[in-house]
């Protein structure tokens, strides 16, 4: 795990000074700041996401619209809806890599924020 963090942490990382490079044709602490946030926060986004999705909070929700909406031109009986897995079921990867990840670049951020205000 900790192998694919570190991996994963340097590609964003690579990825915070090429999108202001390719956008803005430089690279200055502002663009780095704000690409770093936006890029950190995604991260915090997907994995918090995850953590709701696998923690079952939509699966009396998805449950309900399996109920209430036609499936293939019929409408499923309890036990038809009983026997498709939940939604927490279905999401399997791992979810802290990603929420490491996004807060070790959003402390990179908040380091970067120090720095240019300084």
């Amino acid at each position: 795990m900790i192998k694919k963090l570190i991996m994963l942490f340097f590609f964003s990382i690579i990825i915070t000074i090429l999108v202001p490079l390719i956008t803005y044709r430089e690279l200055t602490l502002l663009h780095f700041i704000n690409t770093t946030f936006f890029i950190g926060g995604f991260f915090l986004f997907i994995s918090l996401l995850t953590i709701t999705v696998k923690s079952g909070f939509f699966d009396v929700v998805t449950y309900g619209f399996r109920r209430m909406f036609v499936s293939k031109g019929k409408e499923l009986t309890k036990q038809e809806a009983l026997e498709i897995p939940a939604m927490s079921k279905l999401v399997t990867f791992d979810h802290a890599i990603l929420l490491y990840n996004g807060l070790a670049l959003l402390c990179i951020m908040l380091i970067a924020l120090g720095i240019y205000y300084n």
